[in-house]
Protein backbone atom coordinates (compact mmCIF):
# COMPACT_ATOMS: atom_id res chain seq x y z
CA UNK A 1 0.00 0.00 0.00
CA UNK A 2 1.36 3.45 -0.89
CA UNK A 3 1.85 6.28 1.56
CA UNK A 4 -1.13 8.17 0.09
CA UNK A 5 -3.34 5.06 0.35
CA UNK A 6 -2.28 4.64 4.00
CA UNK A 7 -3.07 8.29 4.61
CA UNK A 8 -6.51 8.06 2.94
CA UNK A 9 -7.35 5.02 5.06
CA UNK A 10 -6.32 6.92 8.20
CA UNK A 11 -8.50 9.92 7.29
CA UNK A 12 -11.50 7.77 6.38
CA UNK A 13 -11.24 6.12 9.80
CA UNK A 14 -11.74 9.51 11.43
CA UNK A 15 -15.11 10.18 9.84
CA UNK A 16 -16.97 8.36 12.63
CA UNK A 17 -14.75 9.60 15.47
CA UNK A 18 -15.86 12.24 17.95
CA UNK A 19 -12.78 14.45 17.56
CA UNK A 20 -12.11 14.45 13.85
CA UNK A 21 -8.65 16.00 13.73
CA UNK A 22 -5.62 14.32 12.22
CA UNK A 23 -2.28 16.08 12.51
CA UNK A 24 0.44 15.14 10.04
CA UNK A 25 3.83 15.87 11.53
CA UNK A 26 7.10 16.17 9.71
CA UNK A 27 9.91 18.56 9.10
CA UNK A 28 9.81 20.90 6.10
CA UNK A 29 10.42 18.88 2.94
CA UNK A 30 9.16 15.60 4.43
CA UNK A 31 6.31 15.35 1.90
CA UNK A 32 3.30 16.48 3.96
CA UNK A 33 2.00 18.90 1.33
CA UNK A 34 2.45 16.39 -1.48
CA UNK A 35 0.46 13.73 0.37
CA UNK A 36 -2.29 16.25 1.12
CA UNK A 37 -2.51 17.41 -2.50
CA UNK A 38 -2.46 13.88 -3.92
CA UNK A 39 -5.14 12.67 -1.48
CA UNK A 40 -7.27 15.74 -2.22
CA UNK A 41 -7.13 15.00 -5.94
CA UNK A 42 -7.81 11.30 -5.47
CA UNK A 43 -10.76 11.68 -3.06
CA UNK A 44 -12.16 15.11 -4.08
CA UNK A 45 -11.35 16.47 -0.61
CA UNK A 46 -10.71 20.15 -0.10
CA UNK A 47 -7.08 21.22 0.09
CA UNK A 48 -6.88 24.64 1.78
CA UNK A 49 -3.83 26.83 2.18
CA UNK A 50 -4.24 28.44 5.62
CA UNK A 51 -3.10 31.78 4.21
CA UNK A 52 -6.56 31.96 2.60
CA UNK A 53 -8.25 31.72 6.01
CA UNK A 54 -6.93 35.06 7.27
CA UNK A 55 -9.39 37.45 5.68
CA UNK A 56 -9.71 41.21 5.82
CA UNK A 57 -12.78 40.78 8.04
CA UNK A 58 -10.69 38.79 10.50
CA UNK A 59 -7.88 41.36 10.47
CA UNK A 60 -10.36 44.18 11.07
CA UNK A 61 -11.39 42.60 14.39
CA UNK A 62 -9.83 44.02 17.52
CA UNK A 63 -6.98 41.70 18.54
CA UNK A 64 -8.82 40.82 21.76
CA UNK A 65 -11.74 39.41 19.71
CA UNK A 66 -9.73 37.38 17.23
CA UNK A 67 -9.34 34.28 19.42
CA UNK A 68 -13.03 34.33 20.26
CA UNK A 69 -14.18 34.70 16.64
CA UNK A 70 -11.52 32.62 14.81
CA UNK A 71 -13.34 29.27 14.84
CA UNK A 72 -16.64 30.81 13.75
CA UNK A 73 -15.13 32.87 10.93
CA UNK A 74 -12.85 30.12 9.64
CA UNK A 75 -15.68 27.58 9.97
CA UNK A 76 -17.85 29.76 7.72
CA UNK A 77 -15.10 29.81 5.10
CA UNK A 78 -14.73 26.02 5.26
CA UNK A 79 -18.50 25.53 4.91
CA UNK A 80 -18.14 27.15 1.47
CA UNK A 81 -16.12 24.16 0.30
CA UNK A 82 -17.82 21.00 -0.95
CA UNK A 83 -16.27 18.33 1.24
CA UNK A 84 -16.63 17.04 4.78
CA UNK A 85 -12.86 16.47 4.77
CA UNK A 86 -10.67 19.56 4.83
CA UNK A 87 -6.91 19.30 4.37
CA UNK A 88 -5.15 22.32 5.86
CA UNK A 89 -1.66 23.14 4.67
CA UNK A 90 0.71 25.91 5.81
CA UNK A 91 -0.74 25.75 9.32
CA UNK A 92 2.19 27.86 10.55
CA UNK A 93 0.40 30.85 9.01
CA UNK A 94 -1.96 30.71 11.98
CA UNK A 95 0.93 30.84 14.48
CA UNK A 96 1.62 34.54 13.81
CA UNK A 97 1.33 36.20 17.25
CA UNK A 98 -0.62 39.26 16.04
CA UNK A 99 -3.45 36.96 14.91
CA UNK A 100 -4.06 35.87 18.54
CA UNK A 101 -5.21 32.38 17.47
CA UNK A 102 -5.00 29.40 19.81
CA UNK A 103 -4.36 26.87 17.04
CA UNK A 104 -5.13 23.80 19.18
CA UNK A 105 -8.45 25.26 20.31
CA UNK A 106 -9.28 26.27 16.74
CA UNK A 107 -8.60 22.76 15.38
CA UNK A 108 -10.64 21.12 18.14
CA UNK A 109 -13.61 23.39 17.42
CA UNK A 110 -13.39 22.87 13.65
CA UNK A 111 -13.12 19.10 14.23
CA UNK A 112 -16.65 19.09 15.61
CA UNK A 113 -18.08 20.00 12.19
CA UNK A 114 -15.49 18.70 9.71
CA UNK A 115 -12.84 16.04 9.40
CA UNK A 116 -9.76 18.26 9.69
CA UNK A 117 -6.34 17.16 8.56
CA UNK A 118 -3.60 19.66 9.31
CA UNK A 119 0.01 19.59 8.21
CA UNK A 120 2.02 20.43 11.34
CA UNK A 121 5.48 21.76 10.39
CA UNK A 122 7.26 20.11 13.27
CA UNK A 123 7.24 17.03 15.44
CA UNK A 124 5.31 15.15 18.12
CA UNK A 125 7.04 14.46 21.42
CA UNK A 126 5.81 13.47 24.88
CA UNK A 127 2.17 14.17 24.06
CA UNK A 128 2.88 17.58 22.55
CA UNK A 129 3.10 19.04 19.07
CA UNK A 130 6.25 21.14 18.78
CA UNK A 131 7.27 23.72 16.22
CA UNK A 132 10.75 25.18 16.32
CA UNK A 133 12.01 28.46 14.97
CA UNK A 134 14.60 28.35 12.21
CA UNK A 135 17.38 28.96 14.74
CA UNK A 136 16.43 25.71 16.51
CA UNK A 137 14.78 27.27 19.54
CA UNK A 138 11.34 25.98 20.43
CA UNK A 139 8.66 28.49 19.58
CA UNK A 140 5.38 26.60 19.95
CA UNK A 141 4.41 23.59 22.01
CA UNK A 142 0.79 22.48 22.35
CA UNK A 143 -0.93 19.57 24.05
CA UNK A 144 -1.97 17.05 21.39
CA UNK A 145 -4.76 15.52 23.48
CA UNK A 146 -7.73 14.62 21.28
CA UNK A 147 -5.73 14.72 18.06
CA UNK A 148 -4.72 11.69 16.03
CA UNK A 149 -1.08 11.96 14.94
CA UNK A 150 0.38 10.66 11.68
CA UNK A 151 4.14 11.11 11.26
CA UNK A 152 5.85 11.67 7.89
CA UNK A 153 9.45 11.33 9.13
Amino acid sequence: MSQVEDFVKEVEGLQEAEGKVLIITGKPGSGKSGVLREAAAKKAWDYVDCRLLITEDFLELLPALRQEKAAEMIGEILEGYNSEVVLLDRLQTLFVPVFHIDVADLLRKLGKNFVIVAAWPGYYENGCLCYDKFDGTESIKINAEGFKIWNMD
